[in-house]
């Protein structure tokens, strides 16, 4: 595909990730290009694509039809006896002509409404039967250059591989797009573009119309006209777009799992080889141009809801890549470069009144046309001033003075460990990753290779890089244009773009100093006292794991798997979360799970535990959910010691830092302005409170008790739970028990005796739902033509392990029923949903919801038919093949789950403390298979009464005053 997936050779990025928001566009996703090299190209692969002197990984096999259908076949066991489809075209947004704008993306939709062999309505369905959710394994993508169609099969039998090969023969050249069909999908794709009409895709829409303003790909993001089209295109129009595009020299196939890869592709070749390509060459467009010459420039960007951004970008002519050691080594010195000053915003950004949140600087090509750089700072409110300062500064005093030796030092480390990490974990890497991975090479000129083939050019590289040869290749890549400054704000800057070019330019002229080196401490916290002594030991047989009791009180659950090489999960588990909270302190959780990492500990900053911690795959800080105080992750058995001591660090001795308190200051105005910016957001955080007559505990509290969270309060508070509430951990993964063990008395172990069991906390659990059922209408800030519909019924808490299923099921057949009546029949929404919540922390607390994003005029007819659906279920049995497409990709999931670690993680993570749950793992499957259509009738007359129905409309509050 044109290449927007793959960097060279699969190098792993060191981009700092931003808190609130991605990193300005997806554009910013790839390397830029190394210079051209006079390499010797030694042979190819099956698709044209050069192999110089580095291999190619060798169990892919490809091959390309006569009629030039490329496709790709390899095995791979992970998931156990899954596999993965991906049939991806080179068409997108930037194919269309003026009178096709939305139609590739129409296209996309259309291949799950009818072909020669499948009746309209029929595909989801048949997938469904044979246990494929619509959406989770049953999916397809448009973007800028690529359309791609997906099918995650559960499981490797002939029968649903040739089932999944013969829709996608279907969608290569038998698509009916009847005349009918087209109008019945212009409403879901009219709401799926309400649906994602947010700020940020306004922002992103602005920025590109700022960049590259004479390019396909700036006027073809959600273009004007868009809309209106896809409300007139006639079918013909799609037609012609189809014929046009989906042809097989335009097209590339990927299947991974655990498969015969002879047979698939005999299968392959035999199902596709009667695809007639056209005598016509295909037709290309050209991207566009972006001047040079231009900067420097700047643009505002204005939405009340939108965080302060500050963009800095330049460009310079393209540089194509090649898969070659001396490209391999340019990228990765460009990544070390912007590693090193991302590192530097991170400290800047964690410092006490910064004014930026965030920060970081990113290399891409722009679409292949040119190469970008990109650096992006979230301003704390208003402070787009000194954020687009220090942005300039910094990114100049790394062309200016370079990097130092110790800041190249922590992140060779921390390269070390991802390549070496991903080399050991390689064996047993997704089917589903490695299909994308393989179908993104399809036309960009790279190869696709091993972790294990990284690692060894990394380690011949690794010795002989010095901060000079680093700076060297970082100024160069940087160095670019003049300036581009694209700055987002709640409100107009005042004195416009000249304002911004003024701060630009006096910054400019700010001399800057080189870097200072800071020295690497030891790290303070490996002894916490005489190791713990193990006063219990045993084995739950059926479901093969350890359980171990330390004379503390600490508990600890092991189970080996091999699921995921080289790897392990951990949870650590500690006392009651905000139910230990006062109903008047549930800010104060929140602070704790965002910031309390930033606090740092007593003998360090968290910066310093980040230059600790260079090269260790370990996590800082703890999250607080409901019932508990809580981190978990991934690593390796090398770092879980490590993992163990700062986790128990952050429990014994925290720091509770001004920094801590200051981030989260600097956090609240962008996410509380996010908070009413969607219909999406007001049911998240507002509705809650509606829905339990404001009780503290659902939503979010208050702005002012946001705002009054201290340090001392926040220590205070969770002192108790850190110094003596109950503690358990599990570990699961490609582990050495006897070594955790160890390691867990040498930590956990050795602390002050623990509670024997959680506190019930019988006040802290109190919550009902609502007596009101008149229609409640909230309001959102953001676009004028999205709305919300919702229903809401109570139900109970999940103490009836059966009803819990038997109700989670009638969620799925509502939502089933929801597609086909709202989304297929009606047109009115894009991807309606139902839910059932039934709590395990709240005592008779539960609920049962549908969820429709509409235009606002549909609400009533939504609702009307929410009703017909839900007095339907009351009144009738579900027929046996509703039952069966809701039950069979749930029994699948859940198949897959118990092939995977993280299910195992959960199942272990409360498995002493909370010891009668170990039988809701044991018998879902059971559960699940025992529901009846009585059943779910029964269930259905219980809760979705008439009488019991809450209708909740979140309209934009400009149409508040007409419901």
């Amino acid at each position: 595909m044109k290449g927007r997936q793959m960097k060279l050779l699969n190098v792993t990025r060191a981009v700092a990730a931003l808190p609130l928001i991605a990193l300005v566009t997806p554009l910013a996703a790839q390397d830029a290009g190394p210079v051209q090299t006079e390499a010797q190209q030694r042979s190819e692969t099956a698709w044209g694509l050069p192999i110089y002197d580095i291999a190619h990984d060798a169990s892919v096999r490809y091959g390309i039809l006569d009629n030039g259908m490329r496709y790709a076949i390899m095995r791979n066991q992970t998931p156990d006896g899954a596999v993965a489809v991906r049939f991806g075209f080179d068409v997108g947004w930037v194919d269309e002509q003026d009178d096709e704008l939305g139609l590739a993306h129409f296209i996309e939709h259309m291949a799950f409404n009818g072909s020669t062999n499948v009746p309209e309505g029929e595909m989801i369905k048949l997938l469904e039967r044979e246990g494929l959710a619509f959406g989770a394994d049953t999916n397809a993508s448009t973007g800028f250059e690529e359309t791609i169609y997906k099918l995650d099969l559960p499981r490797n039998d002939a029968d649903l591989l040739g089932t999944a090969l013969m829709l996608m023969r279907e969608t290569a050249s038998e698509l009916s797009i009847a005349a009918d069909a087209v109008d019945r999908e212009r409403g879901v794709i009219q709401s799926e573009t309400r649906t994602r009409n947010n700020f940020q895709i306004r922002r992103i829409r602005d920025y590109l119309k700022f960049i590259a303003p004479d390019t396909r790909f700036a006027g073809r993001f959600r273009a004007d006209g868009t809309i209106e089209n896809i409300d007139a295109a006639p079918a013909q129009r799609l037609r012609e777009l189809y014929a046009r595009y989906y042809r097989p020299d335009n097209a590339a196939l990927v299947i991974v799992g655990d498969i015969d890869v002879a047979a698939v592709e005999a299968e392959v070749r035999e199902r596709f080889a009667d695809w007639t390509l056209p005598d016509a060459a295909i037709e290309r467009v050209e991207g566009g141009t972006i001047d040079l010459e231009r900067g420097p420039a700047a643009a505002n960007f204005v939405d009340p809801d939108v965080p302060y951004l500050v963009v800095i970008d330049r460009f310079a002519p393209y540089r194509k890549p090649q898969s070659t050691t001396t490209d391999f080594r340019r990228s990765l010195l460009s990544q070390l470069g912007r590693a090193m000053l991302n590192r530097r915003l991170e400290q800047i950004a964690n410092s006490p009144d910064a004014p930026i949140i965030s920060g970081g600087i990113s290399g891409s090509d722009f679409f292949e046309l040119y190469d970008q750089a990109s650096l992006t700072l979230q301003a704390k409110e208003g402070e787009w001033r000194e954020a687009l300062s220090i942005g300039e500064q910094e990114w100049r005093r790394a062309i200016e003075h370079g990097f130092t030796q110790a800041e190249l030092a922590e992140q060779i480390a921390n390269f070390t460990r991802s390549f070496r990490d991903s080399a050991q974990q390689q064996n047993t890497r997704q089917s589903a990753g490695l299909a994308t991975g393989i179908l993104g090479t399809a036309k960009t000129g790279r190869i696709f290779v091993t972790p294990q083939t990284n690692w060894e050019i990394f380690q011949q590289i690794a010795d002989t890089i010095a901060p000079e040869s680093v700076a060297e290749v970082f100024r160069e890549d940087y160095a670019l244009s003049p300036a581009l400054v694209h700055v987002s704000s709640k409100a107009p800057v005042e004195g416009g773009q000249q304002a911004i070019l003024d701060v630009l330019a006096t910054s400019q002229a700010v001399p800057v100093e080189a870097p200072s080196s800071d020295e690497v401490a030891t790290f303070g916290y490996t002894d916490f006292g005489a190791p713990g002594e193990v006063v219990s030991d045993t084995v739950v047989e059926d479901l093969n794991f350890r359980q171990v009791r330390f004379a503390n009180g600490v508990r600890l659950n092991l189970k080996s798997t091999d699921f995921e090489e080289g790897k392990l999960r951990y949870s650590i588990r500690i006392g009651s979360g905000l139910l230990s909270l006062p109903d008047d302190s549930i800010s104060t959780g929140l602070f704790l799970s965002t910031s309390l990492a930033q606090g740092g500990l007593v003998k360090h900053s968290y910066d310093e535990i980040r230059r600790i911690m260079a090269g260790r795959d370990v996590a800082s800080g703890l999250n607080v959910g409901g019932d508990k105080f809580s981190t978990s992750g991934s690593t390796t058995m090398i770092d879980l010691e490590l993992q163990l001591q700062l986790t128990a660090a952050y429990l014994t001795d925290p720091g509770f830092r001004e920094e801590a308190l200051s981030r989260w200051q600097a956090l609240l105005p962008p996410f509380l302005a996010s908070a009413d910016a969607t219909p999406q957001a007001v049911s998240q955080f507002e509705l809650p409170q509606v829905l339990t007559d404001d009780n503290p505990r659902f939503g979010i509290p208050s702005q002012d008790g946001l705002e009054a969270v201290t340090l001392e309060q926040a220590r205070a508070l969770s002192s108790a739970q850190f110094g003596s509430a109950p503690i358990e951990i599990a570990v699961v993964g490609e582990i050495d028990e006897a070594a955790i063990v160890d390691a867990v008395g040498r930590t956990f172990g050795a602390l002050p005796a623990r509670a024997e069991a959680l506190e019930p906390f019988e006040d802290a659990r109190q919550a009902s739902f609502t007596a009101r059922r008149e229609p409640v209408t909230l309001t959102h800030a953001g676009a004028e033509d999205q709305a919300l519909a919702q229903v809401y019924w109570p139900t109970t808490d999940d103490g009836d392990a059966q009803e819990e299923a038997t109700m989670r099921l009638l969620a799925t057949v509502m939502r089933l029923e929801l597609l086909e009546e709202i989304r297929e029949n009606l047109g009115a929404s894009y991807a309606p949903g139902a839910s059932s919540s039934m709590s395990d922390t709240y005592e008779g607390f539960g609920t049962f919801s549908t969820s429709v994003v509409v235009a606002p005029g549909d609400a009533e007819t939504v609702f009307a038919t929410i009703d017909s659906i839900a007095k339907n279920l009351r009144e009738n049995p579900v027929d046996a093949d509703l039952l069966d497409r809701a039950r069979r990709p749930m029994l699948e999931n859940l198949a897959q789950q118990k092939t995977q670690n993280p299910y195992w993680l959960g199942l272990l993570s409360e498995a002493q403390l909370k010891v009668d749950r170990l039988d809701r793992y044991r018998t879902l499957e059971t559960r699940l298979r025992n529901v009846t259509p009585q059943m779910l009738q029964e269930a259905a007359a219980r809760y979705l009464t008439e009488d019991e129905a809450l209708r909740v409309r979140i309209v934009h509050q400009s149409l508040a005053e007409d419901d």
